[in-house]
């Protein structure tokens, strides 16, 4: 077939198309090529019962998920090891790390031309994340299917480099992720450290035994009582995130922030709106617009994109809900960090507001006193339905909440 050939305009003319269809990225093209189902939307109360198909390049059996808001920029999946199985041995050019939902295992790692292996166990709500390029096996001890979620930077390199070669046959070691004597690699941290940047509680820690219990440390950034922690793991670069939690009856002002976020949820149940912040506002309801503001219930293994929006620059508000009588407890889980993610564009030495910056104070968090009538109304019947009690402090509804000292504890 012959090549077109282009034709320059004349006059007044514009050259191209005024509008034209995307095409398909590298990755949409791979995540096309593995023949899996990919779910796509702004969240789902339980991905265990996503559908699975047989998925031959790494075994087992597995399901895509594409929250809102992630496409090209954060990959997503949950896989199903076959009982007192094994997936195949894997290696790729990106970052991942996983939450265990069901089963009980091991997992085996070690660099290019070794027969050295390293390894640990997990077991439900273990989290783990794997050295960018190095080989890794998950291995099923139990009787019964394991479950795990995955999250990865896949779209960001895939896109980049095009070329499955470099991404999954590079003979590349990072010896300064995986590399000296690694005896102690797996071995839980617990020396809580100021994170680098925003000077929250930090953890260097390769592998949570149980996230899901494990101890978190009061940050109240959020709301009154929450907690907090980044997980910084096996000197991951872009894969950022936190895993935080809300007291039984109580929830979290309402923010606004780009795409990216995706909460999953590790412990107990709760519920997150989200919508627009330019075209609806900071009071949807009172203001005729609440059909703009779409809402999430989840529970462990739940999740939901806390801003799916695929537009570039566009925020949106969202607020989380602890409806349990046992904390509330998520994993920020596919969230780049600030390199990468919604503070890129900003330059060395700027100020960036922190997520307990409110709007009077050039944030993004809006106060308790200035929510929308409807928010705390709906909360209160949502705790009713679920027998659990009402616990914020009436004095954060005051202009002053932000500035008392209360006991969050």
């Amino acid at each position: 077939m012959t090549a077109p050939k282009y034709v320059e305009p004349s006059g007044d003319q514009k050259a191209g198309y005024l509008h034209y269809r995307r095409p398909a990225s590298p990755w949409e093209l791979f995540q096309k090529e593995e023949g899996l189902p990919v779910w796509k939307g702004i969240g789902m109360r339980d991905s265990r019962d996503l559908p699975r198909a047989d998925w031959p390049r790494i075994g087992g059996k597995g399901s895509y998920i594409q929250p809102f808001g992630t496409n090209n920029v954060t990959g997503m999946y949950i896989v199903e090891v076959p009982a007192r199985g094994a997936l195949k041995p894997q290696k790729h050019f990106y970052e991942e790390r996983y939450i265990v939902l069901e089963g009980r295992g091991t997992t085996e790692v070690w660099k290019n031309d070794s027969s050295a292996k390293s390894s640990f166990e997990w077991q439900p709500w273990s989290v783990f994340s794997v050295p960018i390029n190095s080989n890794f096996q998950i291995i099923n001890a139990a009787s019964a299917p394991a479950l795990l979620l995955a999250a990865n930077t896949a779209p960001v390199m895939i896109n980049a480099f095009q070329s499955k070669s470099f991404i999954f046959d590079n003979p590349y070691d990072f010896e300064d992720r995986f590399g000296g004597n690694l005896e102690d690699y797996w071995k839980p941290a617990e020396e809580l450290e100021p994170h680098p940047i925003q000077g929250r509680a930090q953890l260097a820690t390769n592998l949570f035994p149980d996230a899901a219990s494990c101890y978190l440390p009061l940050d109240n950034n959020r709301g009154p009582g929450y907690r907090w922690i980044y997980p910084q793991m096996v000197g991951n670069t872009l894969l950022g995130g936190f895993i935080a939690e809300y007291p039984s009856g109580r929830y979290a002002k309402a923010h606004h922030h780009g795409s990216g976020a995706v909460l999953v949820c590790m412990r107990g149940a709760g519920y997150s709106y989200t919508w627009p912040k330019d075209k609806g506002g900071q009071t949807p309801w009172q203001d005729g617009k609440g059909d703009l503001v779409m809402q999430q219930d989840y529970i462990p293994g739940g999740m939901i994109s806390a801003a799916p929006t695929p537009v570039p620059g566009e925020t949106w508000f969202h607020q989380h809900f602890a409806v349990s009588k046992s904390p509330f407890r998520v994993f920020n889980f596919a969230r780049l960090t600030p390199y990468a993610g919604a503070n890129a564009g900003a330059s060395q030495g700027e100020m960036v507001a922190g997520v307990g910056a409110e709007i009077g104070d050039g944030g993004h968090a809006l106060p308790y006193h200035m929510e929308d009538p409807y928010v705390r109304k709906y909360y209160q019947q949502r705790l009713d339905e679920e027998g659990t009690e009402f616990a914020m402090p009436e004095e954060v509804y005051t202009p002053d909440g932000a500035n008392i000292n209360f006991d969050y504890s």
